[in-house]
């Protein structure tokens, strides 16, 4: 009874506080920032997709640490994980025998699709919705579905987390390009005027470096939660 009546005072306060701060939100809100990207996003970081602009360019340091704090959480679930480093083979969840052959065969046909839409909407992520967060996690989904068409399909957990390690570190460097091209840490390595088609350069192979790192990070998450569901 007292551990609830703490717990109901905690939410009490917890809303309080909610509540006040939420008094003042419209004298705080401005659309300086919305209407600065708007004018200018297109020109500065050759997104049309003014979310890649954001993410990409002028608040690359929050996708650095959201791509490290995956990083984190994969080397955590391998860390937990029951079983042996030695032991490759993803099918304790999985039995071929009582998946249906249409299954398989639906798996077969949708597989090259989900494939090709991932890449599609990495490459993509800078003139339409999408980037290498949302294409990365199409492309884990996709491999995931190769465990169904092929049970006994061998995945090797420590090689997958050393190269999205590697990739991790590589996007840290392209991000630190601008350093010495522009003199300003994580942004666009190409000269503030260089034409959009160019600046887009950057955006596309940071997508693809991003989805590439995403998709590895969730097939190590997606193949150790297959082993301990033996």
């Amino acid at each position: 009874m007292i551990k609830q009546l703490i717990l109901i005072g905690l939410l009490g306060i917890l809303f309080g506080v909610f509540f006040v701060s939420m008094q003042d939100i419209q004298e705080l809100y401005n659309t300086f920032g919305k209407d600065y990207i708007a004018a200018t996003g297109f020109a500065d970081t050759g997104s049309r997709n003014l979310v890649t602009a954001i993410l990409l360019d002028y608040r690359l340091f929050d996708s650095l640490f959201e791509a490290g704090i995956l990083l984190i959480a994969v080397s955590g679930v391998i860390w937990i994980s029951k079983h042996e480093s030695q032991e490759k083979n993803a099918q304790f969840m999985l039995d071929k025998f009582k998946t249906p052959d249409l299954f398989v065969t639906f798996s077969r046909l949708v597989y090259p699709l989900m494939l090709a839409f991932g890449f599609y909407v990495i490459i993509n992520g800078h003139v339409s919705p999408g980037g290498g967060f949302q294409g990365g996690a199409i492309i884990a989904t996709a491999i995931l579905i190769l465990y169904y068409i092929d049970a006994d399909k061998d995945t090797n957990i420590a090689l997958i987390v050393t190269i999205e390690k590697i990739l991790y570190i590589a996007i840290l460097l392209v991000a630190s390009l601008s350093l010495v091209s522009r003199g300003e840490l994580f942004t666009n390595f190409f000269v503030i005027d260089a034409s959009p088609d160019t600046k887009a350069i950057y955006l596309v192979l940071l997508n693809v470096m991003i989805g590439m790192k995403v998709a590895l990070g969730l097939w190590t998450i997606f193949t150790a939660f297959l082993k301990e569901g033996r």
